[in-house]
This record gives C-alpha cells, sequence and structure tokens, in this order.
C-alpha cells in the first residue's frame, strides 16, 4: 500500500491513523507546545 511505498522511499516510519482528524490535532498541539523548535525550523 501507500504506506509502504512512503517508508521504502523516505526510510521514515509510516502507519494509518484510526482517525486521521484526531491525529493533526495531536500533531498540531504538540507543536504548539514547542513554539521555539517551530520558530527555528519555520520558513520566512
Amino acid at each position: 500500500g501507500m504506506d509502504v511505498l512512503i517508508r521504502e522511499r523516505t526510510g521514515l516510519p509510516v502507519f494509518y491513523a484510526e482517525d486521521p482528524l484526531d491525529a493533526v490535532v495531536k500533531g498540531t498541539g504538540a507543536m504548539l507546545d514547542q513554539m521555539e523548535l517551530l520558530a527555528s525550523i519555520a520558513l520566512d
């Protein structure tokens, strides 16, 4: 499937989320908790 293709091409771990919207919300929350890191990698 798509997860295997992405994993093989990028070498990154890939998995399907049971609830994609929940995964987006949790990921966004995690980044907002790390604003200094976000600022250091953000593009102008």
